[in-house]
């Protein structure tokens, strides 16, 4: 029989509680459920019902204060309800959700204990993660498995959930998890240190595990180390090459050998390892996550030794690649190809640009804003000889008399490629990265850039947007400081700019400030176009593009790099606005 309460809201909830259990009897009153009964008798407190639901979910309320925002609110009735919901209900309590309506009646139960803050996973992911922490922990995961194929480090984490007042958590699964996959988590506590990472294989969310290891084909490089051994390097060992555990099968296609190697707990291989082969060979290779492709018959592509082949002749000499990428004698360590392709297929867009292997952010995010708002000043600055080469025209401010003259820089089209055959540098973004087919404007523009500077490592070891806008247009640069306070002035040059239509990127604050950035989807000491500007239901925001063409603040829409951005979290996470 169902139980009598005077007060209508707390009926209302109770019996819809009561009819759940008709249908279903493992229902339970448990943390959620009471907080919202809680929240009905905590209304009398000045503020809606919602309102103090929200106070009672907020991280880092203790469980004292939570019972005296209750207690504040709630009348001689609601009391009696509430010890009648507990005494006679007909619906149990979890022992968290009875131990906290205890304490509202002052029936003397003791708060929950803090923990010791470890992080522990309870359960499957069916219906999203769940396990317990210290109280008011912040819950950071990552899947490992889908990661290698982005730009994400393996501590770019996301924040799935919260650890309430006993501890315990319930985040959704996140966005891109199905069964099998590798999900690492760790909790951050209130000080904002963190917890040991602890790592589960999703279950629950599929009838099998369906999706092999992602594996990061253009992060592998092959070296002839002569002797007839080649060197096989994660070529950016800051991210994965594949899950940790999964098991790579690299075979020569000449002598037809086979060798396998497992991934380590970092995302790459063992330190030395090699393959037997020579200079020219070509590899095949295929991946296991020891669920699916156990015979290895499916390959991810194939990678190729430099050096095999005669290089093409340079019609125009290359600028030396970045420190980074020469062997110990000063030779690159990878080769170079023709790319004959067309400068332009529909104009110069932002989203042509890549960035590639080059730590020039600041360039590529500057050609992608030049794109957006002054695209004919990038089409006009670069043309083909019909020779093979082509001429790229840069603007060089003369400080004696304050004007700008002209600067062709001559190139052809050799780029630096991977061992799986695109740019090593930068690209035009998107899957065609052919020799014949890519399009050209922005991996020559950065050439010629290079070319003009001196070298590929001159150009990667930092710089200013503003520097590349006055070179393209022959107008001075300008930047102005971004802070939080200063809004308004942030917004009136941002928004003049854009409406003149005139490039602007924005820089963040440098690695030292790293811990600003977690779990933001932004990046510390990185640069970002600024494509526009929007206001929605009076809130400012600012549009930018991570030159990656991906990896971007959660919630944005498809992974492209482009996203929407507060105005107060951009002067929060940006240290400079750039401009002409």
């Amino acid at each position: 029989m169902p139980i009598r309460i005077s007060d209508q809201k707390l009926a209302t909830l109770y019996a819809n509680l009561e009819r759940q259990r008709l249908t279903n009897p493992a229902v339970k009153i448990g943390d959620s459920q009471v907080l919202a009964l809680l929240a009905e008798v905590g209304d009398r407190a000045g503020s809606s019902s919602s309102k103090v639901l929200q106070k009672l979910q907020a991280p880092g309320m203790t469980f004292q204060q939570k019972v005296e925002l209750i207690k504040k609110g709630m009348s001689a009735s609601e009391k009696t309800d509430l010890g009648t919901i507990l005494d006679s209900g007909t619906v149990p309590l979890e022992a968290s959700a009875k131990q906290l309506l205890e304490a509202v009646l002052d029936r003397n139960s003791p708060p929950p204990p803090a923990g010791d803050g470890s992080l522990k996973i309870t359960g499957d992911q069916h219906a999203g993660i769940t396990g317990t922490a210290k109280a008011g922990d912040a819950i950071e995961a990552i899947n490992l498995t889908t990661a290698p194929g982005g730009r994400l480090h393996m501590d770019d984490t996301m924040v799935i959930g919260h650890a309430d007042n006993f501890g315990k958590f319930s985040a959704n699964a996140l966005p891109d998890m199905q069964e099998g996959d590798l999900i690492r988590m760790r909790a951050r506590h209130s000080d904002g240190s963190t917890g040991d990472w602890v790592t589960v294989k999703a279950h629950g969310l599929g009838a099998s595990d369906s999706r092999n290891a992602v594996v990061a084909l253009f992060r592998i490089g092959l070296t002839d180390a002569g002797g007839g051994k080649v060197n096989v390097a994660n070529i950016n060992e800051s991210r994965q090459v594949s899950e940790p555990g999964a098991t790579l099968q690299l075979t020569n296609q000449r002598t037809g050998e086979k060798t396998k190697v497992t991934v380590t707990e970092t995302g790459g291989f063992p330190a030395g390892f090699s393959v037997n082969g020579k200079a020219g060979d070509v590899f095949a290779v295929a991946a296991s996550d020891g669920k699916n492709n156990l015979t290895f018959a499916t390959e991810v592509g194939r990678l190729t030794v430099p050096g095999g082949t005669p290089g093409t002749v340079d019609l125009v000499k290359d600028p030396a690649l970045h420190k980074d990428e020469l062997n110990p004698d000063g030779t690159p360590r990878f080769e170079k190809r023709r790319f004959t392709g067309p400068l332009f297929k529909d104009g110069a867009s932002p989203m042509d640009v890549q960035q590639g292997q080059l730590g020039d952010c600041y360039f590529p995010s500057a050609m992608a804003a030049l794109a957006q708002n002054n695209a004919d000043a990038v089409q006009n600055m670069i043309k083909e000889n019909g020779d093979g080469t082509y001429t790229v025209t840069w603007k060089e401010k003369d400080w004696a008399t304050g004007q700008f003259k002209d600067v062709p820089i001559k190139i052809d089209g050799d780029l630096y490629v991977r061992s799986w055959g695109g740019p090593l540098y930068g690209a035009s973004l998107g899957s065609d990265k052919g020799e014949k087919t890519m399009e050209l404007w922005f991996p020559l523009i950065e050439k010629s850039y290079a070319q003009w500077k001196g070298s590929y490592n001159t150009i990667g070891s930092g710089g200013m947007s503003n520097d590349v806008f006055e070179a393209v247009l022959g107008r001075d640069g300008e930047s102005q400081s971004v802070y939080p306070g200063n809004e308004d002035s942030v917004w009136r040059t941002l928004t003049k700019a854009i409406d003149d239509k005139q490039p602007v990127s924005a820089g963040t604050h440098g690695e030292s400030e790293s811990a600003l950035y977690t779990n933001t989807g932004v990046y510390a000491d990185h640069s970002y176009s600024v494509l526009g500007y929007e206001v929605k239901n009076g809130e400012k925001y600012v549009k930018l593009r991570n030159p990656w063409g991906e990896s971007e603040p959660a919630g944005n829409g498809p992974n492209d790099g482009v996203f929407l951005l507060k105005l107060k979290d951009f002067n929060k996470l940006y240290q400079t606005l750039m401009y002409t």
